[in-house]
């Protein structure tokens, strides 16, 4: 009996353990894999309260606009009325308690400055603290390392940290023409390359002709080295990798999915590692990938959804759709606008080359132009 789009996703979720081997990395290795712990702030940032201007420190007292300047040893606290020299970024000496910029100086002499009337109490002052708190979480489990994380990371002087290897993938593709060099493997490469663009390590690439036994053969070989396997090919009803699938040879957790145009696809298990099923025809495979191998990717890799962001777009041309199942279809978005690919039926080879990413539609015959969707990148969209 098929199933939707969602019961696959969720039978992904609740059937596929994430991987739990851990590895400690040098900070700039460890971009875009997933921490195996949290990590917290061991002190405050910054440490003191500093300026934020170049100019000068004063105690601040509301009848005064001139200040005596003060020269080092500075006493401590610095009595009102008074103020020292200061740099950006340089510590603020107690009883100073307002910043008052080089610029803003209304008239300077040798030991005395005189401010203008709008200065405020606590200007151009950096608290302590105020960018990171001690023992502040600033990276969670199982969240991706970013540069952004980076920087908070590397502010406190940590070097290294613990995250997740990664997810190692092999891709067996099957049928008698790939094994006889009559067709080139593309679909095995394009799947590879986005493996590895999604953090994955990708292990071996076989090809195997289309035989029962020979492919059981292969797959249990694979399940021996490899986190997950993505076979390809030979799922028509009378094909090789479906006589397995049905006779439970491999354990189904799926079969049949409702899903366009990466039907057929199917979820199985061989000595507890997942091996995802997915059509031969090109852009049905790669869509495949997208619609199921994605989210099995992330649940493997601790991915705390297993969907992709995406982002809402209005429809430039009315697109056509398969009305009784999920369709992903292929386009172009420049972050507001969606245009479909020209074409998108299963056996095309070079669009997705055409495209940025891909919208999903459920139950619906067309997209009519004008319509809000969304939209999933193939890669992240540039951080604005």
């Amino acid at each position: 009996m098929p199933i939707s789009y969602q019961e696959a996703l969720k039978i992904i979720q609740t059937h596929i353990k994430p991987l739990h081997v851990n590895k400690t990395l040098p900070l700039l290795k460890a971009i875009n894999r997933i921490a195996s712990a949290d990590v917290y702030a061991k002190f405050a940032l910054p440490k003191y309260p500093m300026s934020l201007k170049e100019g000068y420190g004063i105690a601040f007292s509301v009848d005064k606009t001139v200040y005596t300047l003060l020269s080092p040893p500075y006493p401590n606290p610095i009595p009102l009325g008074y103020g020292v020299s200061l740099s950006t970024g340089e510590r603020i000496p107690e009883g100073a308690d307002t910043i008052i910029a080089e610029e803003d100086v209304v008239l300077e002499q040798e030991n005395c400055i005189k401010i203008p009337l709008h200065v405020t109490q606590t200007q151009h002052i950096k608290k302590e603290g105020e960018d990171i708190a001690k023992g502040e979480l600033l990276l969670k489990k199982c969240e991706r390392v970013s540069a952004q994380k980076i920087t908070a990371l590397s502010s406190q002087g940590i070097t290294q940290i613990k995250t997740f290897q990664k997810t190692t993938v092999s891709i067996l593709s099957i049928g008698n023409q790939l094994a006889s060099g009559e067709i080139h493997n593309s679909n095995a490469m394009s799947l590879a390359a986005r493996i590895i663009e999604l953090g994955g390590k990708v292990d071996e690439i076989e090809i195997c002709e289309e035989n029962e036994t020979k492919i059981l053969e292969r797959l249990k070989a694979l399940v021996q080295k490899s986190d997950c396997v993505i076979t390809t090919g030979a799922m028509s009803r009378h094909d090789a990798m479906r006589y397995l699938l049905e006779t439970k040879t491999l354990t189904p957790l799926f079969h049949h999915v409702r899903i366009a145009p990466a039907k057929p696809s199917a979820l199985s298990l061989l000595e507890n590692k997942p091996i995802l099923h997915l059509p031969g025809l090109p852009l049905g495979c790669m869509l495949g990938f997208e619609m199921l191998g994605v989210p099995l990717l992330r649940q493997l890799q601790h991915q705390l959804c297993i969907i992709p962001d995406f982002i809402t777009c209005i429809n430039q041309k009315r697109v056509t759709c398969k009305d009784n199942c999920m369709s992903a279809i292929p386009g172009y978005s420049d972050g507001r606008n969606f245009v479909c690919a020209p074409y998108y039926e299963a056996g095309r080879l070079n669009i997705l080359s055409q495209c940025n990413g891909y919208t999903l539609m459920e139950d619906q015959e067309s997209i009519e132009e004008g319509r809000e969707i969304p939209f999933f990148y193939f890669t992240h969209p540039p951080v604005s």
